[in-house]
């Protein structure tokens, strides 16, 4: 299913608008002048808590080559001790001419679903406090709002306390 509204987003806002709309979830899309490419930025665009604001995090397993995506809340920094423990592999932050490589997005437009050829998902825990969070929609300047229930469903991800304490 497409729709005919999105010509005015780019293609890799289509396919996360699309996927939303297939699995029938609200859709709130909002479009700034500025790039919220820092959950900080973005905070301040949307007028919502740093926490609520999903980072799209992309880190390279380290003996297997392949990378995953970790959904982190913006307040909060990922322990890669405990993502490795989780995965079983050592990872580190993927490089931003990697991360658009392997996902087709530029750092701070990363989408929390839609993303092809990530291994894992993980999802930070603290995301599930709030009742709605906001993320990347694909582009730096275009947000979408979430219910984190939602996003997990979508995400197939797991959720695991991977903040740093």
């Amino acid at each position: 299913m497409t729709n005919t509204g999105f010509e005015q987003y780019p293609p890799g806002v289509h396919d996360v608008l699309n996927i939303l709309l297939e699995n029938h979830i609200p859709i709130e899309v909002r479009v700034f002048d500025s790039p919220a490419r820092q959950a900080s930025q973005a905070a301040a665009l949307i007028g919502c808590t740093l926490g609520a604001i999903v980072k799209s995090l992309v880190f390279e397993k380290q003996t297997l080559g392949d990378f995953l995506l970790v959904l982190v809340s913006g307040q909060n920094r990922a322990d890669l001790e405990v993502v490795s423990q989780i995965i079983g592999d050592r990872v580190r932050p993927a490089p931003p001419a990697t991360v658009l490589e392997k996902t087709g997005y530029p750092v701070g437009a990363v989408p929390p679903i839609g993303v092809k050829g990530a291994s894992t998902l993980i999802m930070d825990a603290d995301l599930m406090l709030h009742e709605h969070v906001w993320a990347s929609a694909g582009a730096e300047n275009i947000l979408i709002k979430f219910d984190p229930a939602d996003l997990l469903k979508l995400s197939d991800g797991k959720i695991e306390n991977i903040k740093i304490t």
